[in-house]
């Protein structure tokens, strides 16, 4: 029988220590409700990466399809766009804060190291996890000062590219630029006066430094993927041990879509397939 009182003309009265807030305090100050917190983010964090791939495979169309998502995207959808990437910061933050907690609070239940540390069944990726997830981080800041902000590096008129030279030409006679002057990304126009992510796209990665990072990034990110998913579905109770392979087996297909598919952008560029 409840004991959980009833007030006719107000809210319901809950003991001391049953309201949501103590439930909820209880839940995230335990093991289990951080790591499942941390399987759930993560699974939908993957969600995401799928979504973006996907987006950015319409590079592969034509520079009218690209930048026709991307305006879409950035003024179709309006306030929308505000709330999807404030949840997806929420998600980005959770999951990284939550990630570090388990990994400190079991560092403090041993503070004497081993002596000698020997996994029998712990893989490379597995071991990995913290790192692999701190450089993703790192890059993910650094995308969105390329490619959202336009911060990093400017599309120049000089890359072995007739359609990146004449959008940069373009911007350079509309604002009456000097040839050979720098042009953000941001300031790169299509035809209809959309956004031109082609033009944006390409001028970057026909930077090899920059294809570099991104071509490093992609790896730490399906070792990170190809764990963190099978470990995510065996954390929220999805799969058995009886299972455990078809999990792995799935991170790695996941996890190895995404990279050729994000991989397949940057190689396509630099074939001179998109141009």
């Amino acid at each position: 029988m409840s004991t959980a009182a009833i007030n006719p003309k107000g809210p319901r009265v809950y003991p001391a220590g049953q309201s949501p807030r103590a439930w909820a305090d209880t839940y995230l100050a335990s093991t289990v409700g951080q790591k499942i917190l941390v399987g759930t983010t993560g699974l939908l964090l993957v969600g995401f990466l799928i979504g973006h791939m996907v987006g950015n495979l319409k590079m592969f169309s034509s520079p009218e399809s690209i930048n026709k998502y991307a305006y879409f995207l950035k003024h179709d959808l309006g306030a929308l766009i505000w709330v999807a990437r404030g949840g997806l910061l929420a998600l980005f933050v959770t999951h990284l804060v939550l990630a570090l907690r388990l990994r400190l609070a079991a560092r403090a239940a041993r503070p004497v190291p081993y002596r000698v540390m020997k996994t029998a069944q712990a893989t490379l990726q597995a071991k990995t996890m913290l790192w692999t997830g701190v450089v993703i981080l790192a890059f993910t800041v650094y995308h969105l000062l390329h490619f959202t902000l336009g911060l990093v590096h400017p599309a120049s008129a000089a890359a072995p590219d007739d359609y990146l030279t004449q959008r940069v030409n373009l911007q350079q006679a509309e604002r009456n630029l000097s040839p050979g002057s720098a042009v953000n990304y941001l300031d790169l126009k299509d035809d209809a006066g959309r956004h031109d992510v082609y033009a944006m796209v390409v001028a970057g990665f026909r930077t090899p430094y920059i294809s570099a990072i991104y071509l490093v990034c992609q790896v730490l990110l399906l070792v990170h993927l190809s764990h963190g998913i099978q470990s995510s579905l065996q954390t929220l109770g999805l799969v058995g041990k009886r299972f455990t392979p078809a999990a792995v087996a799935l991170g790695w297909a996941v996890a190895g879509t995404i990279f050729v598919g994000n991989v397949a952008i940057v190689a396509a560029v630099w074939a001179g397939y998109v141009k």
